[in-house]
């Protein structure tokens, strides 16, 4: 799992005005709307359609607390 100074040692590397987007959806990229601590449990799903990583229910032994970077679609039409 990335920490945030490994990720700022990654972002280091780029140009400082250069944008920073998130997966869409289905497809495409979004800009980052919203960067907020997310308490889960690590490597909690081994589908190939979940992500590896779970919400955690209050009182959980396993949990931590991560940063999570998200982004939706602000030019929608349709939702």
């Amino acid at each position: 799992m990335m920490t945030v100074a490994e990720l700022i040692e990654i972002l280091k590397q780029h140009e400082p005005d250069m944008p920073v987007t998130v997966a869409g959806y289905e497809g495409g990229y979004n800009d980052i709307s919203s960067v907020a601590p997310v308490r889960m449990i690590t490597e909690a799903n081994t589908q190939w359609y979940f992500g590896a990583h779970e919400e955690a229910d209050d009182g959980n032994e396993k949990t931590v607390t991560a940063l999570l970077l998200s982004g939706h679609n602000h030019v929608a039409k349709d939702g």
